[in-house]
């Protein structure tokens, strides 16, 4: 018996086909924000991504397999999607004041620990109701898996495409959310033929209203005792500026973009690279330029400067509040690129006398493109015969960790297998020096260049130098590093820095999860590579001992899709990060093309549901294992409509899978929730094992061969099944 009644009323059969597509766009779009205000509230790299959208996954995996009929035929609609809403802007609410709650100061690092447990915490506390809607959709549809599923990938689909062209763009984190609320409650209101259903979205509109107008007092309460005069959401980043007395702060995501005025930093990061080469004209600067930077430049009177910045807003609101800042701009010796730095290097035909990276540590991914050995090789092509390249990376003049010793081996051994000179300056800043030519770190000649080039510097003096260049201070850091034993080199495919940034971060509560991270790397590849295809050879043995029509034949194909298209996902979306640079701006379009092939796959596949067979499920297994061997080709590619491409095809044979097999699942099971679940918690375990150890410590490439593999034995046991 249907769970809701087929009635003349048009409203009643609108909201019963309206609810799996609000569903889809409710999911998606506050995924999406929910990562952004993660992102933007707390310190946090891939691997804490990771464990957000493995946990939400976790989340409506149990939701849709707990959720019992009952719960369908005892609420409306209108109450159980009204009942997300609110909690959706509770959780919001509680995300954004998670540090004034905990005690943490604006700026100060969260431990680990705390981070995975309001992660858990915020996720599934969410995602469990919309993994339980799934449910209840298909009981209000009669039992229409299939038609559920199309419309919430639809849904979702068109959720990321709205976050993305219209939200994103134009609104802050908590405005957006706003909008989305008042959307849904509003379609709701309409579709539903109730007084009690239109007047029950009355609080939720107030909620929405109270989203909108409280955002910024929010923020400015969270930053106490500091005084926050201005925030920005950009394509980027949440951008924040902090005035203290004279000087004003920069904060990108929470963590410090810049200072102004910081003179040892821009000090630091240009004097040593500039005096290496005292008469060169031609300069890159990529980043960081508004801290003095540039001023300091510019004291060479014949120089030219291309300067490189990738956020817009920060220059917008530089122009603002620091005027005398960015008057530098003005100079038409700089010349300002608002593009991203590696796309810059790429297509530019200029060649430089030095180049200066001068972003944050790469503590996540986005930053750790920065500093791979890719990029290095394309900086040497740029500079020219001679030329230098620099970079700054915070680290202690006196005690080097074994943990800091690991990062700044990755750095100088990455830089050596593209350079054949680098020399590391200590200090509180190590500073990287990288050339084809001779590279000085003699007191005595940088004080003589120091003195013919006339600069005016506080912090980098001749007297000083000696302390800062002495012998033993450079051989201590020296040894550190080259203690560390198979230092591993950072890669575009194999991003190592940034979980080595994560250990460092780790170490400074000393709680149990240091151990954990500072294990994890001496995993070596049985551990990651061999002993998964020897657990799921095991499965499918076991598997294979059952009856060729039984329950279990179904459940592996199910989960193993789920498993696939996340960590597939996850490595395509890291890979378009690496190559292109721009993903936070995109990551809502890469999210609508997969939920979009999702709903054409499902849709293609419901043309065959009378007729679904194994062997159907070989032929869609099989196209699995070639896009896989595709994408493993295509993870170098700088096109980006190849990752959409992929993605699309990714989502199609998904859904295609999806519909395919729980068609099959459904002739000896009528549980809706069991297969939408087991796709869920394979997603799950693919969201939490790929960003934080698969791609660090595997690598794409090894990640995408093991992919292969488990599904090329997927597809065998799919065959000997249809055979036997």
């Amino acid at each position: 018996m249907p769970s809701l009644p087929t009635g003349h009323s048009r409203g009643l059969e609108l909201r019963r086909n309206c609810g799996p597509f609000l569903l889809g766009f409710m999911a998606t779009s506050f995924q999406i924000l929910i990562l952004r205000e993660f992102e933007a509230t707390l310190f946090a790299n891939e691997l804490a991504y990771g464990f957000v959208l493995a946990f939400w996954l976790l989340g409506s995996s149990l939701g849709s397999w707990l959720t019992k009929k009952n719960i369908s035929t005892r609420f409306s609609l209108p109450s159980l999607y009204y009942s997300v809403l609110v909690l959706s802007v509770i959780l919001l609410a509680w995300l954004r004041f998670f540090r004034l709650f905990s005690g943490y100061l604006p700026t100060e690092a969260a431990g680990f620990l705390p981070v995975l447990l309001i992660s858990f915490f915020i996720s599934v506390f969410l995602s469990f109701p919309l993994g339980a809607l799934f449910v209840c959709n298909v009981h209000w549809l009669n039992g229409q898996l299939l038609t559920v599923y199309q419309l919430e990938s639809l849904g979702s689909a068109a959720g990321g495409l709205v976050v993305y062209l219209f939200l994103v763009p134009y609104f802050s984190n908590w405005q957006a959310a706003a909008v989305v609320i008042l959307f849904i409650s509003a379609t709701i209101a309409l579709v539903s033929s109730g007084w009690k259903a239109k007047a029950g979205s009355l609080p939720i509109l107030l909620l929405a209203f109270l989203l909108w107008f409280f955002d910024f007092p929010a923020q400015k309460l969270v930053w106490q005792p500091f005084e926050l005069i201005t925030s920005r959401d950009s394509l980027y980043s949440r951008l924040q500026v902090i005035k203290s007395q004279e000087q004003f702060s920069f904060y990108s995501n929470n963590l410090l973009a810049f200072n102004y005025p910081d003179l040892q930093q821009a000090e630091d990061s240009v004097c040593f690279s500039l005096l290496q080469r005292p008469r060169a004209k031609n300069i890159l600067l990529i980043g960081g330029g508004l801290n003095g930077s540039l001023e300091l430049l510019l004291s060479y009177p014949e120089i030219k400067i291309d300067y490189v910045e990738l956020d817009p807003e920060i220059i917008k609101l530089a122009r603002h509040y620091l005027p005398q800042a960015v008057a530098v701009l003005e100079d038409p010796r700089v010349t300002t690129r608002i593009e991203d730095g590696r796309r810059f290097i790429r297509q530019t035909s200029s060649h430089y006398e030095v180049i200066i990276n001068n972003l944050p540590e790469p503590s996540s991914a986005q930053i750790n493109r920065f500093y791979t050995v890719e990029f290095f090789s394309s900086i040497k092509e740029k500079l020219v015969p001679g030329g230098v390249f620099s970079f700054v990376i915070p680290s202690s003049e006196t005690y080097i960790s074994s943990e800091q010793a690991e990062l700044l081996a990755t750095f100088y051994y990455s830089l050596k297998s593209i350079f054949p000179q680098v020399t590391v300056i200590p200090g509180d800043n190590n500073i990287f020096l990288a050339s084809e030519g001779p590279v000085e770190d003699s007191y005595q000649v940088l004080s003589r260049r120091w003195q013919e080039a006339g600069l005016e510097t506080v912090f980098f003096r001749p007297e000083l130098l000696p302390s800062r260049l002495n012998p033993a201070k450079k051989q201590y850091l020296m040894d550190s590093i080259k203690t560390v034993k198979d230092p591993r080199l950072n890669y575009d495919s194999h991003p190592i820095s940034y979980f080595f940034s994560a250990v460092l971060w780790s170490k400074q509560f000393k709680g149990p999860e240091l151990k954990v991270l500072s294990q994890l790397p001496e995993i070596g590849k049985f551990w990651l590579f061999d002993f998964p295809l020897i657990i799921l050879l095991l499965v499918i043995f076991i598997f294979s001992l059952q009856k060729r029509d039984s329950l279990a034949t179904y459940l592996l194909p199910l989960w193993l899709m789920g498993f696939t298209t996340m960590v597939a996902e996850i490595g395509l979306i890291l890979a378009f990060q690496s190559k292109l640079g721009f993903i936070y701006a995109k990551i809502s379009l890469l999210f609508t093309m997969f939920m979009f092939g999702l709903y054409l796959g499902s849709k293609s596949a419901e043309k065959f549901a009378a007729r679904s067979t194994l062997k159907l499920l070989v032929a869609i297994q099989a196209g699995f294992v070639l896009l896989l061997a595709a994408g493993r080709l295509a993870l170098s590619s700088e096109v980006e409509a190849v990752y959409y491409f992929l993605l699309l095809m990714m989502g199609v044979l998904g859904g295609a899978i999806f519909s395919t097999g729980n068609v099959l699942l459904l002739r000896h099971r009528a549980s809706y929730g069991l297969g939408y679940a087991l796709d869920l918690f394979g997603s799950f375990l693919g969201a939490l094992l790929a960003s934080s150890i698969f791609i660090p410590l595997l690598g794409l490439n090894l990640l995408f061969l093991l992919l292969i593999l488990m599904n090329s034995f997927g597809l065998i046991y799919l065959m000997v099944k249809d055979l036997f």
